[in-house]
C-alpha cells in the first residue's frame, strides 16, 4: 500500500486485517510505503497494489503506468478524495477506483473479490519436467507454446523465461483444459490473454513475439478470441 496520510494508512491496514481474518487467510502480507519513489526503490513485485492517487512526488497514476508496463496482470486499487481522478484510473485499467469516503463500505468487498480471483488463478497450472525436477507453470504466465523447429520438443514461452519439454502440442492442448488457449496454425498454442494485436498477416503477442500466419489462420484466431471474450464472466 502507498499512502502518505497516517490515518488513512491505519484505516486501510485495519480493513485488510479484518477482511482476511474473516476469510481465514494467514499467508497474506501487507507492506506500507509513504511515496511512489519509496515503493519503486524497493524493486519488489506484488500481486495487489493499493495506492492513493494524490501523493507527494510521483502521483499514484504515474506509479500505475510504471507498474502496468512492468507487470500487466497486477491489480491496482486506487484511493482518493477526488472523483475527477476516476477517468485517469480507468484509462490505466485499474482494478478498482475507491473514493476515501466510501472506503469502509467498498474496500472489504474489493479485497474479497481479488482474493477469490487469485485463488482461482493459482489452481490453473501445468506441470512439466520429471519426477525429480517438476516445475509448475501457471496458465496466466504462459504467453504461448510452440514447436521447436527440427526437434521433438516444444517451448513454453513464459512472462519470466522459457522452458522446453518433450511433449506433443496436441496433448498439451488437451491437458490445459482452458478456453484461454487456442491453436494459431499447427505450430503454436497461444494464450488469448497475452495477445497484443492482430494484423492481416501476423499475430503479435507480448514479449515481442510475432507469428506469421495466412488469412485463414488469422480469421480463425479472431473468431476464437471473440468467442472467448463473449463467454468471459
Amino acid at each position: 500500500m502507498i499512502e502518505d496520510e497516517e490515518h488513512t494508512r491505519q484505516e486501510v491496514e485495519r480493513l485488510i486485517s479484518r477482511e482476511f481474518e474473516k476469510l481465514k487467510v494467514q499467508d497474506i502480507t501487507t507492506e506500507i510505503y509513504k511515496t511512489a519513489e519509496e515503493f519503486l526503490e524497493v524493486k519488489k513485485h506484488y500481486d495487489v497494489v493499493i495506492s492513493d492517487i494524490d501523493l507527494p512526488g510521483k502521483s499514484g497514476i504515474d506509479l500505475g503506468r510504471i507498474l502496468k508496463a512492468e507487470q500487466k496482470d497486477i491489480c491496482l486499487v486506487f484511493l482518493t478524495s477526488y472523483a475527477e481522478f476516476a477517468v485517469d484510473s480507468y484509462v490505466l485499467e485499474a482494478y478498482q477506483y475507491i473514493l476515501k469516503r466510501d472506503m469502509k463500505e467498498r474496500l472489504p468487498a474489493v479485497l474479497q473479490k481479488i482474493y477469490q480471483e487469485k485463488q482461482k488463478e493459482s489452481q490453473n497450472f501445468f506441470w512439466i519436467g520429471g519426477v525429480t525436477d517438476q516445475r509448475k507453470l501457471y496458465h496466466k504466465d504462459i504467453i504461448c507454446i510452440r514447436k521447436v523447429k527440427g526437434q521433438k520438443y516444444v517451448e513454453f514461452v513464459m512472462v519470466n523465461g522459457a522452458y522446453k519439454e518433450r511433449l506433443a502440442l496436441h496433448q498439451i492442448f488437451e491437458d490445459l483444459k482452458s478456453p484461454a488457449f487456442i491453436f494459431a496454425g499447427r505450430s503454436y498454442i497461444i494464450n488469448i490473454d497475452h495477445v497484443d494485436r492482430i494484423t492481416t498477416a501476423a499475430i503479435y503477442l507480448e514479449d515481442g513475439i510475432k507469428i506469421q500466419a495466412g488469412a485463414e489462420t488469422i480469421q480463425d484466431v479472431k473468431t476464437r478470441i471473440m468467442e472467448y471474450w463473449r463467454n468471459v464472466e
